[in-house]
């Protein structure tokens, strides 16, 4: 039984197809799609999810979400675990959540005080069994928070940040990169340290503020990118 979500996404996908909703053109507001198609707003945001995970729209912080041009050199790449992973995961271990001192690295990217306080989250994502990826998940501290790990479940990094600052709009910036694996990832995902591994940090914005940032190691024998073409 499809999601009423889903019938409004490919309600949305059929109008920018026409050309009823032009490229570079915004989308209505998502009030003005709740009122037109009878749902909530949630039930929008998740129509637009899809949306712009698939190509057809990107979003742009404090003015909406705008219909993609057509371009033979352009790709879509999802990069949430379950679509990296060549198989998926089927297990997730959270290994710990600390507050600690935040590193040269995370004082230089979170732009946060010496003597600041982080939360780290550390997970380990599993494939029958094997560790096939090993995920870090730092959010600065404020007074409040709590480490939380009596409900935690894991769930997208950009939705986690969105989540704990209820914020409508923000912005991320992403680097892809082939290394070999750190003692520690190594230990985590019981590989050797001259093992390749992707990484995919990335790092979650309010405007110009960073609000938390991720790494993301994947055995590289676990991993596969696939990208859509954004000509529709």
């Amino acid at each position: 039984m499809a999601y009423k979500y889903d019938q409004i996404c490919d309600a949305l996908k059929t109008k920018i197809q026409k050309g009823i909703y032009a490229a570079d053109t915004s989308l209505p507001p998502e009030n003005t799609l709740a009122l037109e198609y009878g749902v909530s707003r949630i039930t929008i945001r998740n129509a637009l999810a899809v949306l712009i995970d698939e190509g057809y729209v990107y979003p742009v912080p404090g003015k909406g979400n705008f219909v993609l041009s057509p371009k033979n050199d352009r790709y879509l790449f999802s990069l949430k675990p379950e679509k990296i992973l060549k198989s998926g995961y089927d297990r997730v271990n959270l290994l710990g959540s600390d507050i600690i001192k935040p590193t040269i690295e995370l004082v230089y990217h979170l732009r946060v005080a010496p003597d600041s306080r982080i939360i780290q989250i550390n997970w380990l994502l599993f494939y029958h069994d094997i560790a096939v990826a090993y995920d870090i998940q730092i959010i600065p501290y404020a007074s409040g928070m709590t480490l939380w790990e009596d409900d935690f479940t894991y769930s997208d990094f950009s939705e986690v940040i969105q989540h704990k600052n209820a914020l409508p709009d923000y912005s991320e910036s992403v680097s892809i990169e082939a290394i070999n694996a750190p003692d520690t990832v190594s230990e985590k995902l019981s590989i050797s340290s001259d093992s390749p591994v992707l990484l995919i940090s990335e790092k979650v914005m309010d405007d110009d503020q960073p609000l938390g940032m991720r790494k993301l190691y994947i055995r590289s024998d676990y991993c596969r990118l696939t990208g859509v073409s954004l000509l529709t």
